[in-house]
């Protein structure tokens, strides 16, 4: 049996693996605590400005949407590394605007910062998603979806404990203590420095020598008539209805948090969740990457992993909250009354479920392409529709509709999306995707393995990796294989 260490990828900074995980600590330090403050309720923990802090996401999600639609553009114009740095700033901002929100109750900042963030949220997920897909060879490709979101997770879990020792000798419902805000914004400021060290394809090696990818700058024009062309492949199209519902869940649970749990219960919800979403994460790796199974055969055990709790989940909470009125809160339920273990059970499934659901969709695209320029395309246009999703459920919840109507809506584009990825599984995913893109270099032991004998290699010339062609033999020369 191989030792891990013989199969862990090499410690260098032109790592595939390590640029992914750079790549995921941006997400954890933004996206990650952005979740957590959601969680803790509306206004980052305040209760009475629920209606205005959703009103924000609302207008964060709507331009969420066109930049990240045309989020690859401005990838491919100023490189991974300066799009993470503006994707980070962002939301520094978007922390600063619910600092003032939940001090002064003022919206004017807030309302600015959710521009900012709107537009920081497209470029940062274009690029850790770009990275999430193309970087990795085929075999790797849930490993590093399940790094990407893994890391997420662990900014979450910060993000959720941070607040949950400041609060937990505290059962009011009151908001956010000032000290976490402070933290979360130095925490980002030190994120987006480490950003700027992320790499384009063309800097990137493998460990047996050969690159990535053999990309060039095309120019403005091209780059955005190329987004648009991938943005209309009938695949992509197809998968809109998975892509809806991706975030939904955030939206929901944080509302339905607010309004039923004391802040100390809110806290405790939203940290466990994470810690324990971790775990089923492996699991999910593990399946798709399991090499003695076929692609198709992975991608229907890993969808039925996700999907059958993801169902139970959804019809269990469209029963529990049938009776609730939305005008009228309960008494806000602390951890230690009657009734709680069953909520917490419901709260961890519908969790897990939901968020591994894009886990999901990011192994199907990652089917379809190994390519960093369409795989920057099929990001963005995930997260185009994933924000439109979530902006249409921030705008339905701020109408104070009833959360079993707004919970059978969301499990409504949930069910659709398991039945359209279990078509894409038997009908659509190849085998391998290998010696059908012209940009995309093939890792040398696929050559060795199918016989050809030709693969660009990434010669590094003055801190830039230079593609060119070589033989299978030559690669192993070079490398000492």
């Amino acid at each position: 049996m191989p030792r891990f260490a013989d199969n862990a990828p090499q410690f260098r900074y032109r790592s595939p693996f390590w640029q992914n995980f750079l790549s995921g600590l941006t997400i954890a330090f933004t996206a990650g605590i952005y979740v957590a403050l959601n969680l803790l309720g509306a206004g980052g923990g305040q209760p009475d400005s629920a209606q205005i802090s959703t009103r924000l996401n609302a207008c964060l999600n709507s331009i969420w949407v066109l930049s990240s639609a045309l989020g690859s553009v401005v990838l491919h114009t100023v490189g991974p590394g300066i799009t993470a740095f503006l994707g980070v700033s962002g939301y520094i901002v978007y922390v600063g605007g619910l600092w003032h929100l939940s001090n002064t109750g003022k919206a004017a900042f807030p309302y600015f910062s959710s521009v900012c963030i709107g537009i920081s949220a497209g470029l940062i997920f274009v690029t850790s998603g770009y990275i999430m897909l193309s970087y990795p060879e085929e075999k790797e490709k849930g490993l590093y979806v399940t790094t990407g979101f893994g890391l997420l997770a662990g900014g979450e879990i910060i993000g959720g404990i941070i607040p949950l020792l400041l609060s937990r000798n505290n059962n009011s419902d009151g908001g956010v203590p000032n000290a976490v805000y402070i933290a979360f914004i130095v925490i980002m400021c030190l994120i987006a420095i480490a950003g700027l060290f992320i790499l384009p394809p063309n800097k990137i090696t493998r460990d047996d020598g050969s690159g990535v990818a053999a990309v060039k700058y095309r120019g403005l024009w091209v780059e955005l008539k190329s987004n648009l062309s991938d943005l209309c492949d009938k695949r992509l199209l197809l998968m809109i209805p998975c892509f809806l519902p991706a975030e939904t869940y955030l939206v929901y649970l944080g509302s339905v948090n607010a309004f039923h749990n004391n802040l100390r219960t809110r806290c405790l919800l939203s940290f466990t969740s994470v810690v324990l979403q971790i775990p089923f994460s492996i699991i999910l790796q593990k399946i798709f990457d399991h090499n003695a199974w076929k692609r198709k055969t992975r991608a229907i055990l890993g969808l039925a992993y996700v999907a059958v709790p993801l169902c139970a989940a959804w019809v269990w909470e469209m029963i529990r909250v049938r009776s609730f009125d939305r005008h009228h809160a309960p008494a806000p339920m602390d951890w230690t009354d009657d009734g709680f273990a069953a909520e917490f059970v419901l709260f961890m499934l519908n969790w897990i479920s939901s968020t591994l659901w894009q886990y999901v969709i990011m192994y199907f695209l990652g089917t379809l392409t190994n390519d960093p320029v369409k795989g920057s395309h099929y990001a963005g246009g995930f997260r185009a529709c994933l924000a439109a999703g979530e902006s249409v459920v921030f705008g339905l919840d701020s109408l104070l509709i009833p959360y079993a109507k707004e919970a059978g809506i969301i499990f409504a584009f949930y069910f659709a999306g398991i039945c359209i990825y279990a078509y894409m599984a038997l009908f659509v995913v190849e085998e391998t995707k290998y010696f059908q893109e012209e940009n995309v270099v093939v890792p040398t032991h696929i050559l060795e393995e199918t016989g050809r004998t030709e693969v660009v290699v990434a010669t590094e010339v003055e801190g830039d990796s230079t593609p060119e062609k070589v033989s299978a033999e030559g690669i192993a020369k070079k490398t000492g294989l």
